[in-house]
């Protein structure tokens, strides 16, 4: 049985919040199946709490559902039949409480005017309430909207937007291994297909094996559970223009990285998929803008997804939708053609997580303070890291392969000619050069020649304290 899996930063600054004399207003957004639920039921655990599920229904249906519920509080059922008696019961309550509003959103369709109603009983009764409001909202668009829009009645209310995101590859790692021994390649692919969200790593636990392509296959074409994922948590985000939206995503997964490859690739208008992208970075927070670590300018800006379920749903399943209909096994054997070069892809991701750690806890030899990838027209480095301060410079490659010394060198001089195109404190810096790999022959000999050699092996002490 696999156990709440890390989320410790969350519920630290959780119970920091809920200290305080004073009421407060969270507000915990973020993709649907990241555990925003689990992580309130872990805060709320022993603790003076209602919890509130919002479907969409009708008032008098969810005004049943909250006196039931407050009852088992209050232990006495109250009569509930308006927003303002449940407001007005609650406000009256003096010992401090923690109201928990799941898929809070989804009171807009209930009633229109139920924003407006809150906005109204916090101002006039929060500065003397002790209370912490735990609003959850799985469409991220809708949950920014309701708080980041200035014409919108709750907006600037909130004492804190909380941004769940998915786990990192280190905590993926501790969740799977509940289940079943893993190896670190393994482990890997695991977290490339389903990214580090909790909920498809419980399915891939509960009804999968170590071997993440049987995982896959079973999942996504066997049972179909996962086929339509994308689909069906992204239909109802992007509502009536989720075509083009998917469109765009589909682009960019399949390598489409400029506005003018994501034009051409979709057929859309140039000024659309600037509006679209536009939304997909600052309003659902899929997409992530990127632009060249050093030497950036405007017309560098590249996009990428963020989640490596949904870059692995468009580029495969989406596209292939289809043909996973009328020939599943066809389908199958088309994707792994092309699976190994998603891997290489996904692993410069999980290559920068891992520096990052190693930054984090001290362990290499120097420290960044910056990290990203590099490009300028054809030339591209897989991982840059900087310090500004002490003029610091390090190049990395990232091959998901392996490789001997000979195979090494010949990248690491690759590695240094293209270093000699990045412009940033030419005369002054000091450069460092390194690979990062699934597998490296001798790789001390390189590390006695001053370059930074890792491989998957040497992530298991990450994973080991991961799981600790």
């Amino acid at each position: 049985m696999v156990g709440f899996v890390n989320r410790k930063n969350e519920i630290h600054i959780l119970e920091d919040i809920y200290s305080s004399d004073s009421s407060s207003f969270v507000v915990i957004y973020g993709r649907r199946r990241v555990g925003k639920t689990e992580l309130s039921r872990e805060f709320i655990k022993g603790k003076r709490a209602v919890y509130f599920f919002i479907e969409i229904k009708p008032e008098a249906m969810i005004f049943k559902d909250i006196e039931e519920s407050l009852g088992e509080i209050l232990k006495i059922r109250p009569r509930i039949d308006s927003w303002d008696d449940f407001f007005t019961l609650l406000f009256e309550q003096k010992e401090k409480l923690i109201v928990v509003f799941d898929e809070f959103q989804n009171l807009s369709k209930v009633n229109p005017g139920i924003f407006s109603k809150f906005q109204k009983y916090w101002d006039i009764n929060h500065s003397e309430s002790k209370h912490m409001f735990l609003i959850i909202g799985s469409y991220v668009g809708m949950i920014k909207k309701i708080f980041k829009d200035t014409k919108e009645p709750l907006f600037g209310r909130a004492t804190m937007l909380f941004n769940i995101k998915p786990f990192n590859f280190f905590d993926s790692f501790t969740f799977l291994k509940a289940f079943f021994d893993l190896d670190i390649e393994d482990a890997s692919k695991f977290y490339f297909i389903f990214g580090g969200v909790p909920k498809y790593l419980l399915l891939a636990g509960q009804m999968g094996t170590n071997d993440p392509v049987d995982t896959f296959k079973k999942l996504f074409i066997d049972t179909k559970i996962l086929a339509e994922e994308g689909k069906n948590i992204l239909t109802l985000e992007f509502g009536s223009e989720h075509r083009s939206y998917f469109s765009i995503l589909e682009a960019i997964s399949s390598g489409n990285a400029t506005p003018k490859e994501i034009s051409d690739y979709t057929g859309l208008q140039p000024g659309a998929v600037s509006k679209y992208l536009n939304e997909l970075v600052n309003n659902y927070e899929i997409v992530i803008r990127e632009k060249p670590v050093v030497m950036s300018r405007a017309r560098d800006t590249r996009y990428f997804l963020q989640d490596n379920f949904f870059n692995f749903w468009f580029r495969f399943i989406y596209r292939n939708l289809r043909l996973l209909e009328i020939n599943p096994d066809k389908a199958f054997e088309m994707i792994m053609k092309d699976i190994n070069s998603y891997f290489g892809k996904a692993f410069e991701k999980l290559a920068a997580e891992f520096l990052i750690e190693m930054n984090r806890k001290g362990l290499l030899h120097f420290e960044f303070m910056g990290i990203g990838r590099w490009w300028h027209k054809t030339e591209e480095i897989d991982i840059i890291t900087l310090n500004k301060e002490k003029k610091e410079i390090s190049f990395f490659e990232c091959k998901w392969s392996s490789l001997d010394t000979k195979e090494a060198k010949i990248i690491l001089a690759e590695l240094k000619r293209k270093a000699t195109l990045v412009n940033w404190y030419n005369a002054r810096r000091k450069e460092r050069y390194g690979i990062i790999a699934k597998d490296i022959k001798d790789k001390e000999k390189l590390r006695d020649l001053g370059y930074l050699v890792f491989d998957l092996g040497d992530f298991a002490p990450f994973m080991l304290a991961a799981g600790s």
